[in-house]
């Protein structure tokens, strides 16, 4: 009788955690892929420049000193025979340590996952073609831009040679036809219109930026991490959105432009054409995670006249949300974007700090240059 109570009472507390150890399989089925690049990845972190560094370097006296300030981080491997005494020399190192960075994290992701996180190879690829596009403008000799190229990406060396050779940007963009890229083939004439890059850069942030959102809006392990996707998109459109509005455009002229995902309001365009001013434009973005800080800096923008300000909240909203995305989910795929959106962040503060050095430009007005997350 005893016995048979003790089965029965086993049986029942067992059917009470057969729901629990399911759920608890299933999580750890989801976790254990990641946990050795987790480790890897907080060891990386551990190695970022610390912030009383970036302070350093903001007064230091040249650029040379900060080149020897780097010579004591993880860019050291990245520095050896070379000598840096421009910024384009220390972006070059930048560029190519991080890009060496996102090979190595691409290598060691979960096969599963692999084919979703490609957009970390294109949107290298987006570079490559922002410089090579900015080089042959310029007249550049090919082979200058051939070295500025990034050797991390999907598109082939030789498609991206032959691009680099092209005389000018009208010869350069019918080669778009066979890549991924073919929009860009057909956007001769809006070239041509005033010979500006800006709507060419930003079809191919689009172009990579919506195929990124299609893998987390589709793949269910990725879900997690729709705000940290939407604030990258929504930071771009809002960029676009204040220049268009700065340059009396209307919403119709931009549309095509905009990237789709993210968490624009769904009235954006009837609010855009109906206010005059970018402050007013933002006063209707309530509800969203830019609005506090936007409305913060609306009286130093319309003091200074331009877009600096707001579109600096912009970058620090967007790569916060991905930080605090990384806080939240401590497992998974969350801590390498995590990761990747700090170091995206030193990158452009010492990319910053080296131009606005090269300028001869005051500590005090370099430090507003700097992002804070």
């Amino acid at each position: 009788m005893d016995n048979m109570f003790f089965l029965v009472l086993l049986l029942l507390i067992l059917g009470f955690l057969l729901p629990y150890l399911i759920f608890l399989m299933r999580n750890l089925r989801n976790i254990l892929p990641y946990l050795y690049i987790n480790a890897r990845v907080r060891a990386k972190e551990a190695r970022l420049v610390k912030p009383e560094i970036i302070d350093e370097m903001i007064n230091c006296d040249s650029i040379a000193e900060i080149a020897s300030i780097l010579e004591n981080s993880e860019y050291a491997f990245a520095m050896q025979g070379l000598v840096l005494d421009s910024s384009e020399s220390i972006e070059d190192v930048l560029t190519r340590q991080t890009a060496a960075i996102y090979s190595e994290i691409a290598k060691m992701l979960p096969a599963k996952v692999y084919k979703v996180f490609s957009f970390l190879q294109q949107q290298w690829d987006v570079r490559n073609l922002k410089t090579i596009m900015r080089g042959v403008r310029k007249g550049l000799p090919a082979e200058e831009i051939i070295q500025r190229i990034v050797p991390f990406g999907e598109l082939d060396g030789e498609a991206l040679r032959k691009m680099a050779e092209a005389s000018s940007v009208e010869d350069l963009l019918p080669l778009f036809e066979t890549t991924r890229y073919a929009p860009l083939s057909t956007m001769l004439a809006a070239y041509e219109q005033d010979k500006s890059l800006l709507l060419l850069e930003s079809l191919l942030d689009k172009i990579v930026l919506e195929e990124m959102w299609h893998q987390v809006t589709a793949n269910r392990e990725l879900h997690d991490l729709r705000p940290f996707f939407a604030a990258r998109i929504d930071a771009l459109n809002y960029k676009m959105l204040f220049r268009a509005k700065q340059d009396h455009l209307l919403f119709s002229d931009i549309e095509k432009y905009l990237i789709a995902g993210g968490a624009l309001p769904q009235n954006i365009a009837t609010v855009f054409d109906e206010v005059d001013e970018i402050g007013a434009l933002i006063a209707e973005l309530e509800g969203t995670v830019f609005y506090k800080v936007l409305m913060e800096v609306v009286p130093e923008h319309e003091k200074a006249g331009t877009l600096f300000h707001l579109e600096k909240v912009l970058e620090e909203t967007a790569l916060s949300v991905g930080r605090q995305t990384a806080i939240k989910l401590p497992y998974g795929i969350a801590p390498i974007l995590g990761y990747l959106t700090l170091k995206e962040t030193e990158v452009r503060n010492i990319r910053a700090i080296s131009r606005a050095k090269e300028a001869a430009m005051m500590p005090e007005n370099i430090r507003e240059l700097v992002v804070r997350i």
